[in-house]
């Protein structure tokens, strides 16, 4: 008897049948057919980029397996093209980039450290991952107990804060090197032109963009995010990334040039938000550069110099300057502005009423109104705003305890950041610039969630994503050189 091989088939009588080679190649030839026909289908219905997204899924699949950092990659260069629709074909590469990969990247590294197959040794988490895991369990509870539809919070939940938190975890397992840092820099040049041509064709040509891009069209730059403020920490992070790794990881001056001219672009782009809280957190990073980048400040400001003689010369910016003018100190501005203060007391007296619990999960909304009042001769409350500060929306949902438990990681990392700065080398690509120009990316998330309430997943994925990338350098050092006694505290995040 003949042992079958992968073209033979075994048959009851103990003979073998082979299949015949032809039916295979009919076989693969039907499937090319079937997928070239669905293909030119979801083209002619303008759906290019979901047949794109198709034969992408079996090639990114297979390099998700083998190395789950494309899934990080992935996660930035897609979902904020298809973040922000509502249904259809699209919603399915939503689901698949951004619900799907994270946690099917993150159950690959687990089980493969776990069972052998990628035989490396993961990081110790610590005490800033488990008030993530406590956050994420006290808003499950708030869900159950304060919700009137548990289910659609609880998608919410996942969307805004577990797939966030993989994102992390994602980068705090893996450990991103010199390779890893280098596919994110391409990534995020492929956001910053991405979002900076869609900004840009809105105020040109808006009508061959997509309806659900163009909510603030002729008021504020968005690209595909559809937040101001997301758009400009979006920008903010593209820029200071690509500064970094063309001044550290490159070799040539040309390419230090081009990284130049990409966070030139950045600025521009930071400036046509049109967000008073995106200017200041745009300012307040310059400064950081300033220090950080002494050695390349120079080469900074001749390149921005240019770029504004440039577009000063043109004239092509001269509407949106007055347009920037007007948002600066025009009397509807400062209205806006004190139209927020009563939802700022509401939030506050929400917290009084409820210090440790708070009212539970994405139930400011539906409950503040109940507490706003007449703030001084200022304002009154004749229209309910929604939340406009993250960090009081916090404390009026979820108490000290939601509040504690969400900000908790990121103070952790920052005091284990000024323990451990004389460990962390000044050269190589991972250095302590790239630890500071981070800060200033959370900065920058500081500033604008003081003005506004960053709720969009993509704008939280980023926060949660840049805090794993501080975390993978810090950690990396803790073992250097023994802890001095000034900084034992941060041998509690061990």
């Amino acid at each position: 008897m003949t042992v079958p091989t992968i073209s033979e088939s075994p048959v009851a009588n103990g003979a073998t049948t082979r299949v015949p080679t032809a039916f295979l190649g009919y076989l693969l030839a039907t499937g090319a057919v079937l997928a070239c026909v669905m293909f030119g289908a979801l083209v002619a219905h303008d759906l290019w980029f979901v047949a794109f997204g198709m034969l992408a899924a079996i090639p990114l699949g297979l390099l998700v397996l083998r190395d789950p950092w494309w899934a990080v990659i992935a996660w930035i260069v897609t979902v904020p093209l298809v973040g922000t629709t509502d249904g259809g074909a699209v919603r399915a590469v939503y689901w698949l980039t951004h619900r799907a990969l994270p946690v099917a990247a993150l159950v690959i590294i687990i089980v493969g450290a776990v069972t052998g197959l990628r035989p490396r040794t993961l990081p110790k988490l610590g005490l800033p991952e488990a008030c993530m895991a406590a956050y994420l369990g006290a808003t499950f509870f708030s869900v159950l107990y304060t919700a009137q539809h548990e289910l659609s919070r609880l998608f919410v939940l996942y969307d805004r804060v577990f797939i966030p938190m993989c994102l992390y975890l994602i980068v705090r397992l893996v450990v991103p090197e010199r390779r890893e840092l280098r596919t994110l820099v391409v990534a995020a040049v492929v956001v910053l032109v991405v979002q900076s041509v869609v900004g840009m064709v809105a105020w040109i040509g808006p009508a061959v963009l997509r309806p659900e891009w163009l909510g603030k069209v002729g008021e504020r730059t968005t690209g595909t995010l559809q937040s101001p403020d997301l758009f400009g920490v979006t920008m903010l992070f593209c820029g200071l990334f690509v500064l970094h790794m063309g001044m550290h990881a490159a070799r040539r001056g040309t390419t230090r040039v081009v990284a130049l001219c990409f966070f030139g672009l950045s600025l521009l782009m930071l400036f046509m938000s049109f967000s008073r809280a995106t200017w200041l957190a745009s300012v307040l990073a310059l400064i950081g550069l300033a220090f950080v980048y002494r050695r390349y400040l120079q080469r900074i400001i001749v390149v921005g110099g240019l770029l504004i003689l440039v577009l000063a010369a043109s004239g092509l910016l001269r509407t949106q300057w007055q347009y920037a003018q007007y948002r600066f100190d025009s009397q509807q501005s400062e209205a806006s502005a004190l139209s927020r203060l009563p939802v700022f007391l509401a939030a506050w007296r929400m917290f009084e009423a409820k210090p440790v619990t708070g009212f539970g999960y994405e139930n400011f909304d539906s409950v503040d109104r109940r507490f706003q009042g007449r703030v001084g001769d200022l304002v009154y409350p004749d229209k309910n705003h929604a939340s406009h500060n993250l960090f009081l929306t916090l404390l009026a949902e979820q108490g000290l305890v939601g509040f504690v438990l969400y900000l908790g990681p990121m103070a952790l990392w920052f005091l284990a950041s000024i323990a451990r700065r004389a460990r962390i080398p000044d050269g190589g690509v991972v250095n302590r610039a790239l630890l500071v120009a981070l800060w200033l990316v959370i900065l920058g998330h500081i500033v604008v969630n003081n003005f506004s309430r960053m709720h969009l997943p993509f704008g939280l994925g980023m926060y949660w994503l840049t805090l794993g990338l501080i975390a993978s350098i810090v950690d990396r050092y803790r073992n250097r050189v023994p802890d001095r006694p000034a900084t034992r505290l941060v041998s509690a995040i061990r």
